[in-house]
């Protein structure tokens, strides 16, 4: 069973942000537990909710898709979700490619409430697009690649 915990926060931002730490396998059931703080942290508004994945455990796909539901409602409400942390956990699924490409994941908190602003660039993004990227040819795969 996953433990979730709230975190002070110890710095301003431009949204009013909410600190998640996870702890545990990061599953359904955990999803379900971020929805519910984050869908009560936005009803005031606009807000960043900040999740440590620092201490995952193991990585379930329904966390993946459930980690993007989150993100879309809070997208919707004008807020964000921003993952900071390194886990092995997720490292080792390969999942962290595809969730990479939504949601930005940082190495630490302060680059997490800087949004990518600074010189250092978000782990697990995408590559940037370039005129190298656009002639050289891919190879083709099937599937999730």
């Amino acid at each position: 069973m996953s433990t979730l915990s709230r975190v002070s926060n110890t710095q301003t931002t431009a949204l009013a942000s909410f600190d998640l730490t996870l702890t545990g396998p990061l599953d359904a059931v955990t999803v379900l537990a971020i929805r519910h703080d984050s869908a009560k942290a936005a009803t005031d508004g606009p807000i960043l909710v900040l999740l440590d994945i620092t201490a995952v455990t193991s990585v379930g796909a329904s966390g993946v898709v459930g980690l993007l539901e989150v993100l879309h409602l809070l997208r919707a409400r004008g807020g964000d979700l921003r993952l900071f942390g390194s886990s092995t956990a997720l490292d080792d699924t390969g999942l962290q490619a595809h969730l990479g490409q939504v949601a930005r994941i940082y190495g630490t908190r302060e680059e997490a409430v800087d949004g990518g602003h600074s010189v250092k660039r978000a782990r697990h993004l995408a590559p940037r697009f370039g005129w190298l990227n656009a002639v050289v040819r891919r190879n083709r795969t099937f599937g999730w690649g």
